[in-house]
């Protein structure tokens, strides 16, 4: 198989695992864990206010809210930021993933609280680029020992 056949076909599969896991996504965020039309809206743009709730007062929550709160928002985003550079080859840098990161979670965020499906959390938009942000960073990295 030729070297470009060979990226096509990475890319190819990069474009379906993308897809897959995007449309996963969306449903947790906006179906999943148990989401109820809420008849409040929540808020946060404090940023850190969230996080150092769970941190500060991590005994009056229970372990599963804890982890998902934290290393959760983190941990599903890693995989969009290794498959983001892959299926848009112009997404080459740290600035480049940030950028696009914050638009996309800035709108998921608005898009819960308008449909009261969750909360607008600055927190949850931090640690999700902090995850694609590993995410890329694992990436480079994988392309650096490639390239060796």
């Amino acid at each position: 198989m030729t070297s470009k056949r060979l990226k096509k076909l990475y890319r190819d599969l990069a474009i379906l695992m993308f897809a897959g896991y995007g449309s996963f996504m969306c449903y947790l965020l906006f179906f999943g864990f148990s989401r109820n039309t809420r008849t409040e809206r929540m808020m946060n743009l404090i940023p850190f206010k969230t996080i150092s709730n769970y941190i500060t007062g991590f005994h009056h929550y229970n372990l599963d809210t804890w982890v998902i709160n934290l290393f959760g928002n983190v941990a599903a985003f890693v995989p969009f930021g290794f498959l983001v550079p892959l299926v848009f080859p112009g997404v080459r840098s740290y600035l480049q993933i940030i950028s696009r990161f914050l638009l996309a979670l800035l709108a998921v965020e608005s898009i819960q609280w308008v449909f009261h499906v969750g909360s607008f959390d600055v927190d949850d938009i931090l640690l999700n680029v902090i995850g694609g942000l590993i995410g890329f960073a694992i990436l480079q990295r994988v392309r650096n020992l490639y390239k060796r």
